[in-house]
């Protein structure tokens, strides 16, 4: 019954998401409170894991979307410029993958091993069932 629930949720925010204004912030609020939602059912987290892992968790999207802004900003400058392989992806790969390093180890302090290990690849298996509800709704309205 809760995955039905969910799924008709996540179903109602994709709608409006697809549906939403660039900037819509209510929209992008509702798919982080799934996701919010989404890590806590694949994580199996409990009261206590969960008051640990939030803040955590909150901090390391916040530095992602950080590196992400940024190196969506360098790629336009440099398309700008006429010179769009003068942006390092490699650079940004980098600190990306170090940023998810040394939040790892964040979340081993804070969950038990078995349950941090699952921390991206459950954000990963989010991202998927996004796109993949993208898609179905796409080829539902051509």
């Amino acid at each position: 019954m809760k995955h039905i629930i969910f799924t008709i949720l996540f179903g109602l925010s994709l709608t409006a998401t697809v549906m939403a204004q660039p900037g819509d912030r209510a929209k992008f609020e509702k798919i982080e409170a799934l996701n919010a939602e989404f890590l806590t059912k694949s994580l199996d987290l409990n009261k206590e894991e969960a008051q640990g892992f939030w803040p955590v968790y909150n901090t390391y999207r916040q530095e992602m979307n950080k590196l992400f802004k940024e190196r969506h900003a360098a790629r336009k400058r440099a398309k700008d410029e006429g010179s769009p392989s003068s942006v390092n992806g490699l650079n940004f790969e980098t600190r990306m993958l170090e940023t998810k390093k040394r939040y790892l180890s964040q979340f081993y302090q804070v969950l038990p091993k078995s349950k941090a290990d699952r921390v991206y690849p459950a954000e990963r298996e989010f991202r998927e069932h996004l796109i993949n509800q993208l898609k179905e709704r796409r080829e539902k309205r051509d």
